[in-house]
């Protein structure tokens, strides 16, 4: 194979142009926030309105954010659901801000506690393989 090049697929950070809308749609309207509100640098309130009716998908860098701001996981935002136990996906969310607020004692519980709701976790798991 001389001078060919393959390229590898892409692999999309999303499900659906439309259904990424619905979901930030949903999720923006839950959390109570407007698309201004929502609106930061780099993604404007105009921007998202796009977002929103299908018409853009943003960044994964901007998908991020804005799940950070509405508070749902990255998976959520982009295929509707979050592949983590839902105690396991509160005990990351309690990590991360432990982490951002710097007290090492906080960070050392968060993550105790996030050991803790993943031994459940998988736990059940295997509960359910085995039956």
């Amino acid at each position: 194979m001389d001078g060919v090049i393959l390229k590898r697929p892409r692999t999309p950070h999303y499900d659906d142009p439309v259904a990424v809308g619905q979901r930030l749609h949903a999720a923006r309207e839950a959390a109570g926030i407007s698309q201004r509100e929502l609106a930061f640098p780099g993604c404007s309130a105009a921007y998202i309105s796009r977002i929103e009716r299908g018409e853009r998908i943003p960044s994964l860098q901007v998908m991020r954010e804005l799940a950070r701001r509405i508070g749902i996981t990255e998976a959520e935002l982009a295929y509707g659901k979050d592949p983590l136990d839902s105690d396991v996906s509160q005990a990351v969310r309690a990590v991360e801000a432990a982490q951002a607020a710097g007290d090492q004692a906080d960070v050392a519980k968060a993550y105790q506690a996030l050991s803790r709701a993943a031994s459940r976790a998988a736990t059940r798991a295997a509960r359910a393989v085995a039956a």
